[in-house]
């Protein structure tokens, strides 16, 4: 099944890969070809400068932000083994029990806390105009629920030991980025070409 999906998104870059191919020539013959078309080319001066410039820039998006913060909950989640205990409530030991309720404590006191910081009037997080969207808790809030997630699943794996010590928890912080590998070449090879796009249309 490994094998099977790494051929799968290797498949993907590959096409990734050709399309930018494709737009770096297409561009040039196109700006070569018609000089009065509203189009600039990957392969002029300026577009080399802009491609090498701009690589950075392209890439820092929030996206990429909350990939990373995506990644991060979803492996703690995972090492944690909380769903499987969601799920099997009738199986749980006392341990287990103990460190889902201390989860439950936790959801409703950040609900709590939410709810003061969204729901109120005047409240802090509200926008400009009195509503959620857009507002400072919109944009935070992919954020937030990577947050969240993550400081559930280490309490439950701390108090259920699934995870052991602060290597636990590490471990757990970091098995997302292990378990989405295929996400970071995928991003930036749809990213750079999803720009360069921009680029040559004048967008």
């Amino acid at each position: 099944m490994r094998n099977r999906n790494n051929k799968i998104y290797g498949v993907i870059a590959l096409l990734l890969v050709a399309a930018q191919l494709l737009a770096v020539i297409g561009s040039w013959l196109v700006a070569a070809a018609m000089p009065q078309a509203a189009m600039r080319s990957l392969l002029s001066a300026e577009g080399i400068r802009w491609f090498c410039g701009h690589i950075d820039d392209n890439l820092a998006q929030p996206l990429l932000v909350w990939l990373i913060l995506g990644a991060i909950a979803w492996g703690t989640v995972d090492r944690s083994r909380v769903v499987g205990a969601l799920r099997n409530l009738k199986q749980l030991d006392y341990r287990q029990r103990f460190a889902l309720r201390l989860v439950a404590a936790e959801a409703v006191g950040v609900a709590v806390v939410l709810l003061l910081l969204t729901a109120v009037p005047h409240a802090i997080l509200l926008g400009v105009t009195g509503h959620l969207f857009p507002s400072s808790f919109s944009q935070g809030f992919i954020p937030t629920v990577c947050f969240c997630l993550t400081l559930f699943a280490v309490t439950y794996g701390m108090m259920s030991g699934t995870l052991r010590g602060t290597g636990g928890v590490f471990n757990a912080l970091t098995a997302g980025f292990v378990q989405w590998r295929f996400v970071w070449p995928l991003y930036i090879l749809s990213v750079q070409l999803w720009f360069s796009l921009k680029f040559i249309l004048l967008l």
